[in-house]
């Protein structure tokens, strides 16, 4: 996977490289991994928690309401106090930061100017409710704000908390046309603070204005021995987000990222899973091998690589679900494993049949038909292969189509190397 070294070179470099070493990241700040605004100065407009959204933002032209324009994001009001507009998240899972991710999205004469994004680590102990002291009970209410006296006393608390880094210096913001794609602005994390556990992230706006979606891209940080490892918890989902899987990369994600294969909760459509592109290389006419009961694909393929949250022993239990996928699931799946985890993603991710950095992957479950809308679960008993000790799984599919989630149960035994 990438560093953080990598990350930070990214940085400067041109915007969709940052974006690709982003793709496969973990969104800390993803409201549906429980991620929350704790404190907010000003939500007169919109509330901030919808910044933390996991959609795409909106924009209805015609929506209004009694405070003004509706928007699809957080919008303070035209700051006329001393000061600016700030707000603290709670991450919803701990980890190491290194990216964030601010878009204005249709926010054009309304957009905030600059921000500025500093982060803590917290203890349970310390982050339990009333840290910050009396939160307003309008918070998350459009058309609400903090008093000054509010805001004085939950600054001094988010000072003497702990000590805040600088993770993105105070640094300018486009309007948010999203025709021009213009509206995305992202930013790498300092290498050495990437290395940091982090719970809370402050968000200073200068002054005042609009976000339409605000996210931390990091690597859950998970307690090897307390959480992962199976004499403690016993056999876990490898693969789940919430333990620390990740996505690395994938041949297409037309209709979907490969990342959201992750999620722990069941989708609510199929734009919340991984999706490819019809094949261009799919057969003209489409012929099943009378032998194997599989349609001939010569060449036409799509695939993912995942990356386990920590070495298991093996995969006891395989889940690959296609709810949601009626028309456009794949005809079926091929996955293999691989022990290498140290290689480079570059390694993990090539595709051309050649074995480098130690990447030499293994038939776990053979190409096997799929069906639509169902949740199809393999396990050691049936079809899948001992192959060992595992730390990245590859997923083909043939020719192409959707797969909503997939769990990998086993028996985490090693920790991975921090990346």
């Amino acid at each position: 996977s990438h560093s953080s070294c990598e990350l930070v070179a990214m940085a400067s470099a041109a915007p969709d490289s940052l974006e690709e070493a982003f793709s496969a990241l973990t969104n800390l700040a993803d409201d549906r991994l429980g991620a929350k605004v704790i404190f907010a100065t000003d939500e007169w407009f919109a509330p901030a928690e919808m910044m933390l959204q996991s959609a795409p933002p909106k924009f209805d032209p015609d929506a209004f309401c009694e405070q003004g324009k509706v928007m699809d994001g957080w919008e303070s009001r035209r700051r006329r106090l001393p000061g600016h507009d700030w707000c603290i998240l709670e991450l919803g899972l701990a980890g190491y930061i290194h990216g964030i991710e601010v878009d204005t999205a249709y926010f054009t004469g309304n957009q905030v100017p600059k921000v500025r994004v500093l982060a803590t680590e917290l203890s349970p102990v310390h982050a339990k409710d009333g840290w910050l002291g009396q939160v307003r009970p309008s918070l998350g209410q459009r058309g609400s704000a903090s008093s000054p006296e509010e805001i004085a006393a939950a600054d001094k608390a988010a000072e003497a908390a702990g000590a805040w880094v600088e993770l993105v210096p105070m640094s300018p913001l486009r309007p948010g046309y999203v025709a021009d794609g213009q509206s995305v602005h992202r930013f790498g994390v300092p290498p050495e603070l990437a290395s940091r556990r982090l719970t809370h992230v402050r968000l200073n706006t200068h002054p005042d204005g609009g976000i339409a979606r605000f996210r931390v891209w990091g690597v859950v940080a998970r307690d090897f021995a307390s959480e992962l490892a199976s004499d403690a918890v016993g056999q876990i989902d490898l693969l789940s987000a919430l333990n620390g899987g990740r996505a690395l990369g994938c041949s297409n994600k037309h209709y979907g990222e490969p990342r959201n294969l992750l999620r722990f909760e069941r989708g609510t459509n199929m734009g919340e899973g991984w999706e490819t592109a019809r094949n261009p290389r799919r057969p003209a006419v489409i012929v099943k091998n009378p032998e194997t009961g599989l349609v001939d694909m010569p060449g036409a393929r799509d695939w993912c690589v995942l990356r386990l949250c920590a070495i298991a022993s093996g995969i006891g239990e395989l889940r690959i679900d296609t709810q949601h996928f009626k028309g456009n699931f794949p005809e079926s799946v091929l996955v293999e494993a691989c022990l290498a985890p140290t290689a480079t993603s570059r390694a993990l991710l090539d595709d051309s049949g050649k074995s480098s950095d130690g990447v030499e992957w293994k038939e776990l479950l053979p190409r096997v038909c799929l069906g639509p809308d169902r949740e199809h679960v393999f396990t050691v008993d049936s079809q899948l292969r001992d192959v060992g000790r595992i730390s990245h799984l590859r997923v083909s599919i043939y020719p192409d189509g959707g797969i909503m989630r997939i769990r990998a149960f086993g028996k985490a035994v090693e920790p991975m190397p921090a990346q």
